[in-house]
């Protein structure tokens, strides 16, 4: 029986969620695809911080005191942790009163209509006010200071999509792609890798590559996406931790190329936030990367083995493409 390629896409955790599933079963096929949309949908109902009864929210509001966590929140709040330590703090998931202070308070979809364009809170600097969270894994608790809050949702989408594509991936090759957030399993029947454009972010329309990807995860970050005004200042939605304020940061984008999510992800937004110097000498230090940073000027890096992992359209540039590895 011939294999037959699925697609599905749906709107989820602020994003279009594409879903594509070699099979040569096309009943089974397809009710995989809408479990898939039913995955996602049930875990952005637990973690996301813009549904006032998700779980999430609800160790939110618990701050200065015990929260009973199910098992997803622990591992996923233990996992953001370990990030943040490893990152020296510029992963941070305690950024949420930053995030809120500038405004990002509401899903992106209405941002833009209901931002006060008059006052803006003061910013918090995690640095300056660390924020201590504890977990105890006896009693699977997790208690935050009061006053203070949790954002995942890097850190969610990634675990997400990836736990997506490796379902998915029982009942053939199979790509998920969320916004940007790309994981792809085996092969198409034909050998051949997945194909995936990656656009410009100066020109969206353009793509800066195509990506050729084997079992491998790719992350976009971005700030030429998710931005506003908020009393009068531009902002976007990467808080840099160390002032409590959107990053100030001469990439417009990064994108990684590894072994999975969400690792990818916070490496490419860990990067970014940096800036290019101190950002390439991160990815350094990271094992199995490929990497493409794009400068506010439009000048592309690359990095690793990125070349040998994308036919690169070099074309779309005034400069020349560096390779820095």
């Amino acid at each position: 029986m011939t294999m037959t390629e699925f697609e599905h896409h749906f709107r989820a955790m602020g994003t279009e969620v594409g879903l594509w599933l070699w099979s040569r079963h096309e009943q089974q096929a397809r009710q995989a695809l809408v479990d898939i949309e039913q995955f996602f949908a049930q875990t952005e109902a637990r973690l996301s911080r813009f549904q006032p009864e998700s779980e999430l929210s609800q160790l939110n509001r618990a701050a200065g005191r015990p929260f009973a966590a199910s098992s997803l929140l622990f591992e996923l709040v233990e996992t953001a942790l370990v990030w943040q330590e490893r990152t020296a703090g510029i992963f941070d998931p305690t950024i949420l009163k930053a995030l809120m202070a500038y405004g990002y308070d509401r899903s992106f979809e209405t941002i833009g209509e209901h931002l006060s364009r008059d006052n803006i809170a003061a910013p918090v600097a995690s640095s300056l006010n660390p924020v201590h969270v504890k977990l105890n894994r006896v009693e699977q608790t997790i208690t935050l200071p009061p006053e203070s809050g949790l954002d995942l949702g890097g850190i969610a989408k990634g675990w997400t999509v990836q736990q997506a594509a490796q379902r998915l991936g029982q009942h053939g090759p199979a790509l998920v792609d969320a916004g940007g957030d790309i994981v792809c399993v085996d092969n198409p029947p034909s050998g051949s890798p997945w194909l995936v454009g990656l656009a410009d972010p100066h020109r969206p329309e353009i793509d800066l590559a195509t990506l050729v990807l084997r079992n491998e995860a790719v992350a976009t970050s971005s700030v030429a996406r998710r931005r506003w005004r908020h009393g009068g200042i531009d902002a976007h939605h990467l808080i840099d931790p160390r002032t409590g304020a959107p990053a100030l940061t001469d990439l417009v984008s990064v994108t990684v190329i590894g072994p999975a999510l969400p690792a990818a992800e916070i490496h490419a937004k860990v990067t970014l936030i940096l800036g290019q110097k101190q950002g390439l000498a991160y990815l350094a230090a990271q094992p199995a990367l490929s990497a493409l940073l794009v400068t506010n000027e439009g000048r592309p890096i690359l990095y690793g083995s990125f070349e040998n992992k994308a036919y690169v359209y070099s074309i779309n540039f005034t400069n020349t493409f560096v390779n820095l590895v």
